[in-house]
């Protein structure tokens, strides 16, 4: 699958940790609700360890000063961190912030993804998400894929060369994974691309430059794929080694600025 731009979110405003909390006030984003905008001012602090775990969320009474909103937004917005797992709420006690990393909310995945910056490390992370979570798709589309199925892959391929409009560069990309995870007779997959593929139109900025072509290369790793699918062998080889230069960028960028994420035990 391809790489998308991400959305950005308003610039956060969450002070650090030792900061002096008068000086942060939040200024409602143009053309975005205003319980949104605290909500995910609040959520790219926590994320981005401006507001460190174990920390205490400033009150609610401070946070609707500092937004300049009534206690009510705040109170919308403390209790959808809660619902993540982002933060803890006692009747009568500090809000205290919580380590994202032991979230297990799916949905904080999507709401990174939607709040990363282009460009950052967050960003990229979704990248190789995307590039990456196909791979057992590809393994049980090669068991259980019939011709019928690989004679639309050929036919979608056909269809996409030569000088087409970029919609339809990015319909012909939607409509080939989709076919793949049809192949797999696997709901959870099939729900899974579904889902990636409206996430991405979604947080696809309007003015991105985009393709009118697929290129010979990325048109000639489907044909091989499409090949691999239909022999049922070796198409996950085929993809890792198209995806590979894509990744040795990755890796080359991180080598530079060193690792953000503590090994594991």
């Amino acid at each position: 699958m391809t790489s998308t731009t991400t959305k950005t979110g308003p610039a956060s405003e969450i002070p650090a940790a030792n900061s002096d909390i008068s000086e942060f006030r939040g200024q409602p984003a143009v053309r975005q609700r205003v319980a949104d905008h605290v909500f995910e001012s609040l959520v790219k602090g926590i994320l981005a360890g401006e507001l460190k775990p174990e920390s205490q969320l400033p009150t609610q009474r401070e946070l609707a000063q500092q937004f300049n909103v009534s206690a009510l937004v705040v109170r919308q917005a403390v209790h959808r961190l809660e619902d993540l797992g982002l933060v803890r709420v006692r009747q009568g006690s500090p809000t205290i912030v919580l380590d994202p990393e032991e979230s297990t909310d799916i949905r904080l995945i999507q709401l990174q993804m939607q709040l990363s910056e282009t460009g950052s490390e967050l960003s990229t992370a979704a990248v190789e998400n995307q590039l990456l979570f196909v791979l057992p798709l590809l393994t049980l589309a090669e068991r259980r894929i019939t011709e019928q199925e690989i004679a639309v892959l050929n036919q979608m391929i056909d269809s996409a060369s030569g000088d087409v409009s970029s919609v339809e560069v990015s319909n012909f990309r939607v409509a080939f994974w989709r076919q793949i995870a049809r192949a797999t007779r696997n709901r959870l997959f099939m729900q899974q691309v579904r889902w990636w593929t409206s996430f991405v139109s979604r947080v696809e900025s309007p003015g991105a430059s985009r393709l009118n072509q697929i290129s010979k290369q990325e048109q000639e790793l489907y044909r091989l794929m499409t090949a691999a699918l239909s022999a049922k062998q070796g198409t996950v080889a085929i993809y890792l080694a198209g995806i590979k230069p894509l990744l040795d960028i990755f890796d080359a960028r991180r080598a530079k600025v060193g690792p953000s994420v503590p090994p594991g035990p």
